[in-house]
């Protein structure tokens, strides 16, 4: 293993201990996160996603890394799916962040979400 590896790991662990925000509860958003979600809307009856489903993928992966007992925040829904949800979401909230439909779904979903991997073990 590469020293560089092994301080990446330690990194990402280390920031697994930190709170997830300033101590005003702000943080920084970066990317298409920073868009409204009429935006998205936008992107979407445009069939034209593909960095709002880069972006949700990086989201939903970094919620899996970072949180206790989740494997998979999204349990069986698919990525075709989710994009469904957050348009719904959207259309409903167009002046809301993108991020902020993000988290919404993870709220919305986090009770049905995997803890461990393998089909359909801890659900």
């Amino acid at each position: 293993m590469r020293i560089s590896t092994v301080l990446s790991t330690i990194l990402i662990i280390a920031m697994g201990q930190a709170h997830a925000a300033d101590a005003s509860g702000n943080y920084a958003v970066w990317g298409v996160g920073k868009k409204s979600c009429y935006g998205f809307q936008k992107s979407y009856e445009a069939e034209e996603t593909g960095q709002f489903r880069s972006y949700t993928k990086g989201f939903m992966t970094s919620y899996n890394i970072f949180s206790e007992k989740t494997y998979n925040i999204t349990a069986k829904m698919n990525e075709k799916q989710i994009m469904e949800w957050l348009h719904g979401h959207c259309a409903d909230n167009p002046m809301s962040s993108f991020e902020n439909a993000l988290t919404n779904y993870i709220y919305e979903h986090y009770d049905s979400r995997m803890k461990r991997s393998g089909k359909g073990v801890g659900r």
